[in-house]
């Protein structure tokens, strides 16, 4: 399925497939679950027992890590 889109796209989601295997478990849990599932911070914290602050505190370090990640990798 990668190989029919255009180059610039498959480098794109190359480096994000890259970047999400070096987020943790519990990081990539959380960043899917609100992405791909839309679930609430609220319901995310009390499936995980952590509060809401919490939740959104690794929600938004883990999408600061994946920028990072891509913007390294397309040097």
């Amino acid at each position: 399925m990668l190989s029919e889109l255009p180059l610039s796209m498959q480098l794109e989601d190359s480096a994000l497939i890259h970047a999400l295997k070096e987020v943790n478990d519990r990081e990539r849990h959380i960043f899917f679950a609100r992405v791909l599932d839309e679930r609430s911070f609220e319901s995310l914290a009390e499936e995980m027992g952590l509060g809401y602050k919490g939740v959104a505190a690794i929600y938004y370090r883990t999408i600061q890590k994946i920028k990072k990640k891509i913007k390294e990798m397309s040097k």
